[in-house]
């Protein structure tokens, strides 16, 4: 992904349907290179393309939320993955970021291994050869390509690592982190309980939205990696709750 990219997938995603000469003329520069950029982009699944024009994906599934705040996003995997040495094995949940994340890890890093409940994170990196993914079992979400349920919780449990990356729809400052479906949330809770060290990886966005459903306490975050658009007020209470917090 490169700057044009990024600026593409925000006007399309602030726009809706956008037609090839419109995306041209906005980011000065020609049609066959804006043809190329979204075949690029659709290969990843990041938008659709219709013929002449570029599309948002679906509302609620993944691949619509991962064009939001996607510079954004990018940035807090590259500083997340600094938290993730060579020869080391982890839990990546499901989420948007949480797949770039992943990404920079395939790209940057030697003999990692991967435990996740997302296909979409396993088909999203799958073309990388050093790094060894390990999928969960369970009853598939389509929307978000994430696995949940008993037998999610049941596989995780054969697993302790020193440290787990989450992401969240949400949070606030009395019920901690939070999510938008229960049984996700549910699965995740007894995700994060496999790992000595949770870190949580969202956009800034992400702290100004309660979410629905309790998955995870403040006391037990060890850090949140998160961008400069985060409420200073929001950095001083976790810090306040003991939680690190790094500006991606």
């Amino acid at each position: 992904m490169n700057e044009r990219h990024n600026q593409l997938l925000a006007y399309v995603t602030q726009r809706g349907k956008t037609s090839v000469d419109t995306l041209a003329d906005h980011l000065q520069t020609s049609k066959v290179t804006i043809r190329k950029d979204l075949s690029e982009l659709s290969k990843r699944g990041i938008i659709k393309r219709e013929r002449g024009y570029a599309l948002p994906n679906d509302p609620g599934d993944i691949y619509y939320r991962m064009a939001f705040h996607f510079e954004q996003k990018q940035k807090i995997a590259r500083t997340a993955a600094a938290y993730v040495h060579d020869g080391e094995t982890l839990i990546i949940e499901s989420g948007s970021t949480c797949a770039l994340f992943a990404e920079e890890l395939a790209k940057t890093k030697k003999n990692i291994t991967i435990i996740t409940n997302s296909m979409y994170l396993a088909d999203y990196i799958k073309e990388y050869t050093d790094v060894q993914l390990i999928i969960l079992g369970g009853t598939l979400q389509q929307g978000s390509q994430s696995l949940v349920g008993p037998l999610t919780k049941s596989a995780v449990g054969a697993f302790h690592v020193d440290k787990i990356f989450i992401g969240t729809d949400g949070y606030s400052h009395d019920f901690g982190f939070t999510g938008d479906d229960l049984l996700r949330s549910d699965t995740l809770a007894a995700m994060t309980a496999a790992s000595e060290h949770i870190y949580v990886v969202a956009d800034s966005g992400k702290f100004t939205r309660p979410g629905q459903v309790s998955f995870l306490k403040l006391q037990d975050v060890h850090e949140v990696i998160t961008d400069q658009e985060i409420p200073a007020a929001e950095i001083d209470f976790l810090k306040k709750q003991g939680i690190k917090v790094t500006i991606a």
